[in-house]
């Protein structure tokens, strides 16, 4: 009777170590406590636990970590972080004239001590992004343009940027300028 109760209570022991296996998805919290287990229960089954546990550890590492989820695929980041502001639309700035111009963003080029944004120069293009909404791009010939007598008009557009647009483009034409 006392060997048949043994038996019984070691296969009970047995049919449990399975899940004392150690998976590479176990937090650490689930790690330490599975450590802790299988030391009392190889202490009480004199080893013969432990053997079951390995076995089981050794088929489940064969088999991809039968028990772990999936691992989830990196997701693209679709959204700016708060820090960054609103999103912007990437453009192309193109100088297709023969002179030398300064160009300036939402500002008026005959104030005073107004600055411009950068300046092109014949042939040259810049990249811009700008913030979906109302935008006024102008542009005034410099006083030094190499080739020909550049005009004393400027170049104004007021442009309207859609949040759904991908791009932009917009090139300075010498006949655009009055």
């Amino acid at each position: 009777m006392k060997r048949a109760l043994a038996c019984l209570l070691l296969a009970i022991a047995l049919s449990g170590c399975a899940s004392l296996a150690v998976r590479p998805c176990d937090s650490v919290g689930t790690r330490d406590s599975k450590y802790a287990a299988r030391f009392f229960l190889g202490i009480i089954t004199l080893g013969i636990s432990e053997a079951g546990i390995q076995h089981e550890q050794a088929i489940e590492a064969m088999e991809g970590w039968r028990f772990c989820p999936p691992p989830v695929p990196p997701v693209a980041w679709h959204s700016p972080p708060p820090a960054m502001g609103a999103p912007r639309t990437p453009g192309m700035l193109v100088n297709n004239t023969h002179w030398t111009v300064n160009v300036y963003l939402d500002a008026d080029p005959a104030a005073a001590g107004v600055a411009p944004l950068f300046t092109l120069r014949p042939g040259e293009s810049r990249q811009l992004a700008l913030v979906a909404g109302p935008h006024r791009i102008a542009a005034r010939p410099t006083a030094e343009a190499a080739t020909g007598a550049p005009p004393t008009g400027r170049y104004e557009r007021q442009i309207q940027i859609d949040p759904r647009d991908r791009s932009f483009r917009l090139q300075l034409s010498e006949g655009d300028f009055r």
